[in-house]
């Protein structure tokens, strides 16, 4: 049984393709922008993996803040992200993401960055905050042992996780965010009131969820591949024969 406070009416003429791809993707990226971020016009905000659902969510909710987008992408993904209002593409793993950053933003640096990647890259992101900014932290793909469990690779990057000492937030005057949508489930009203917000949003043709691909539930270990080797623009959907 589904609570009735977690139940929405579809509105009309959305596919149920659609109506699955929302939910989770916009919340975490809303909560991440605009409840913990506040995000504001002219900010500077940086999105890694802004080809994903999550990602893609970010920069639809950050074009329509008017912030100047930064994403970290495939170079096949590039095109696609200057379409949906990305200023600024980034290819991670053949730049000098640091450097790149210091010369686009003119040394000053970003106001938030959302990192789902983990290890080495938290720490990274966290030297590319102006004064003031913002690390919101929402995942650790790279501690996933991916298609070759090379479990060796995600011990190695666990213990290149960065810590975060107070007196050095304090001192430097930024803000790290840890956040699982997961664990705010219990918060019935907020996460009700953010939903009805998006819905709204979606209405008003100002979202909208890309979906990359649909798999069969049977497909299911396909789906999982698919999303491993990165080749997904969006949401990866799993659908189930009625």
């Amino acid at each position: 049984m589904v609570p009735v406070q977690q139940v929405f009416p579809l509105p009309s003429g959305m596919p149920l393709t659609t109506a699955a791809a929302l939910p989770v993707n916009y919340l975490t990226a809303y909560f991440m922008l605009y409840f913990w971020g506040r995000l504001q016009a002219g900010e500077h905000v940086l999105i890694h993996g802004a080809g994903g659902g999550v990602g893609l969510a970010a920069v639809q909710l950050a074009r329509l803040r008017h912030a100047e987008i930064y994403g970290t992408a495939a170079v096949s993904k590039h095109a696609f992200l200057h379409a949906q209002g990305v200023q600024h593409t980034i290819d991670y793993y053949h730049h000098d993401l640091p450097m790149v950053i210091h010369g686009l933003t003119g040394g000053r640096g970003l106001d938030m960055v959302l990192d789902p990647l983990g290890g080495r890259s938290f720490a990274q992101s966290y030297r590319m905050l102006a004064p003031l900014g913002r690390l919101l932290l929402f995942g650790a793909s790279r501690m996933s042992p991916g298609l070759h469990r090379n479990l060796f690779a995600v011990f190695w990057h666990l213990l290149r996780m960065p810590r975060f000492h107070p007196l050095r937030l304090m001192n430097e005057n930024k803000a790290v965010i840890g956040v699982h949508l997961g664990r705010l489930w219990d918060q019935t009203d907020l996460l009700r009131e953010a939903m009805q917000a998006l819905l709204q949003l979606y209405v008003q043709g100002q979202i909208n969820p890309v979906i990359a691909q649909t798999f069969p539930l049977a497909a299911a270990p396909a789906a999982h591949r698919y999303l491993q080797e990165r080749r997904n623009i969006g949401k990866v959907l799993l659908t189930i024969d009625a």
